[in-house]
């Protein structure tokens, strides 16, 4: 029964850690703690502290107890001395022995020109280096996770971009599908869009893949199983300003404190210790002894006396003291005196080595900071561009001045500068990470951080987000606009997809004015009558009420009609149709003239090689006119 206890306990523990949502500091701590490199150091660690104990108890006398037997068998000589004749003679006897002897002794060393504690303190300075050597280790790895934590979470966000992107291809190509149906569009204009939602697709599972790949590298520097891991969403403020940093300020604080350094002055003081031990090799050691001892001896002689008997008078105490005085050892001495100084220079050069590249790492993180920052300026600057330009192209494309391809580039520049963007933000962020690493700040990724100090209005919304919910609030005024008047359409078909989000700064306000006015001016460069800006303006609407509505397909008060590959501009049969028309006699009419122009299309009409403007609003009020009689 316990062992199912247990079973039951490890599976439940196993299923809460695997449901545990990492927050940064939770990463960083078990890394710090657990991580293989951190325990091998350690245990380095460890074994020196051994040592030192072992050189700081050599002061201390030593005890030893003996403790002797012997059993003797076989002949045994005996001579003798014949004083008459001066010569000597032996004879052998057969004998049997027993002798057993017990000791007691103890030494310590009185003097050697303190080796002792010098090899004490040498010792006690190599732990503390072994203890910095861990704290390098552990420094090292927490800036590994900070970038590994910081590209989980941008590649997060780019999947957020690839998602937007997919949308909207996705809507472009639903759009695309019943204009075609509806006979506005071409065969090929269809597949452009079919291709360009397989390839956002590719980029879309691509972003998926990179998240998980970024999960399992982070849980790998944390030795834990990926699948499964998750870590905490953090959302990164775009207000962003460089940081007022004095670098010798923050290099003087780094030769301080970091570990590196520190652990290569303690061995530059480590080498200095192996100098004067050499130098004890150079004087007399003094050593002194105390011994106590018995003996008992029997040869199966009746008249011996007892055990305890000879143990006792057999007893016997010795003190002594040694002079050990080195006259001449080969010169070795004196070759390790030389070899220590060597190794003290080694450890100089070593320590100006560290300095050297800690000065130039700092140097380093304070350039690619600044750079990084005006990276991120500069691709800032490419997305409210290229979302200007996106949206003039949004409008051009629903007025019929651009086609489907331009479109598309213009929308691949935009969601390409977003990814760039987010790019240069995560990089300046983690270059700024390191470098408040050196200025001794302490590691730290945090919801809603915001990197200049000051909170930003749209501090809980991504740039997707928020693009988001900007297009969200134009269908809504497109869908508005449909209501009211013609003349009111006319002015607010170009203004309606310009409408912002109340939390954008005052600079893009600017932006937006500048880019009303080319509005206008490219609504003037079209020369359209003001008798027929109504009927061509209200195709944006037609557009959004199909996106909208995607399962009714086109609307039976709608009539396409395209000449330039372009979406058309409709017209409302409740306004030109005759009241005594059927319903049945419209569609009729309107499914043979889709079937007209479908063909016309794909033989490849003439309208598709009108390239001026006035030519093709020429067309465009001929075939409005047709149509007005045809109905």
């Amino acid at each position: 029964m316990r062992i199912y206890i247990i079973i039951i306990a490890f599976f439940i523990y196993e299923i809460a850690n695997a449901q545990k949502v990492w927050s940064f500091n939770d990463c960083l701590t078990y890394a710090r703690e657990n991580n293989l490199q951190v325990l091998a150091s350690k245990l380095n660690e460890q074994s020196q502290e051994a040592n030192y104990k072992i050189a700081k108890n050599q002061k201390l006398p030593d005890f030893i107890g003996n403790v002797g037997n012997d059993f003797t068998s076989g002949p045994i000589s005996k001579q003798t001395i014949d004083l008459k004749e001066l010569k000597i003679n032996s004879r052998y006897n057969y004998t049997q022995g027993y002798q057993n002897s017990l000791a007691l002794q103890s030494s310590v060393i009185l003097y050697n020109n303190g080796n002792l504690k010098k090899t004490e303190e040498k010792n006690s300075l190599l732990l503390k280096q072994y203890q910095y050597t861990t704290e390098k280790i552990k420094n090292d790895i927490s800036l590994q996770l900070v970038g590994n934590y910081l590209t989980v979470l941008l590649n997060k966000e780019l999947k957020i971009v690839e998602k937007n992107s997919l949308n909207t291809y996705e809507q472009q190509y639903d759009r695309n599908l019943k204009l075609y149906n509806a006979g506005s569009i071409p065969l090929s204009t269809l597949y452009e869009s079919k291709a360009n939602l397989a390839n956002a697709k590719k980029s879309y599972e691509n972003s998926i893949i990179e998240v998980d790949r970024s999960l399992m590298v982070l849980a790998m520097l944390l030795q834990k199983d990926y699948r499964g891991f998750q870590i905490e969403d953090v959302k990164i403020s775009d207000n962003i300003n460089s940081p007022l940093i004095n670098v010798p300020d923050v290099v003087q604080y780094a030769f301080q404190n970091q570990p590196e350094i520190k652990s290569a002055e303690l061995g530059i003081e480590a080498a200095k210790k192996d100098i004067d031990i050499a130098k004890t090799a150079l004087y007399p050691t003094i050593t002194g002894g105390y011994k106590a001892s018995t003996s008992y001896q029997n040869f199966f002689d009746r008249s011996s006396k007892s055990l305890s008997e000879q143990w006792y008078d057999n007893h016997i105490q010795m003190l002594s003291v040694g002079v050990k005085v080195p006259i001449f050892n080969k010169g070795i001495s004196k070759l390790q005196i030389e070899q220590s100084k060597i190794k003290q220079y080694v450890e100089e050069n070593k320590l100006e080595q560290e300095k050297l590249t800690l000065k130039q790492n700092i140097e380093t993180s304070y350039f690619d900071v600044n750079s990084s920052f005006q990276t991120f300026l500069s691709a800032m600057e490419a997305v409210d561009s290229n979302r200007i330009s996106y949206e003039f192209a949004e409008k051009s494309f629903a007025a019929g001045k651009i086609n489907v391809y331009d479109l598309n580039i213009a929308r691949n520049n935009y969601f390409s500068a977003q990814s760039q963007m987010l790019q240069a933000k995560y990089s300046y962020l983690f270059k700024l990470k390191i470098l408040d690493f050196y200025t001794g700040t302490p590691l730290n990724i945090t919801s809603d951080e915001d990197l200049s100090g000051n909170q930003s209005k749209n501090q809980n919304l991504s740039p997707q987000q928020i693009l988001s919910e900007k297009i969200e609030s134009e269908e809504m005024t497109q869908n508005s606009s449909e209501t009211v008047s013609s003349q009111e359409n006319t002015n607010s078909v170009f203004n309606s997809n310009t409408q912002k989000d109340k939390s954008n700064e005052s600079d893009y306000n600017e932006k937006k004015v500048t880019a009303n006015s080319e509005v206008e001016n490219i609504k003037k460069s079209t020369n359209i009558p003001a008798s027929e800006q109504t009927t061509g303006k209200t195709v944006t609407n037609s557009f959004e009420n199909i996106k909208e509505n995607p399962s009714s397909g086109i609307k039976d008060d709608v009539v396409p009609a395209n000449p330039q590959n372009m979406p058309a501009p409709e017209t409302k049969v409740s306004d030109a149709k005759p009241a005594s028309k059927s319903v049945d006699d419209e569609k009729a009419k309107r499914e043979a003239l889709i079937m007209e122009r479908r063909a016309k299309l794909m033989k490849g009409s003439q309208n598709d090689t009108i390239s001026n403007d006035a030519q093709r609003e020429a067309l465009i009020k001929e075939r409005r006119a047709k149509l007005s009689k045809g109905l």
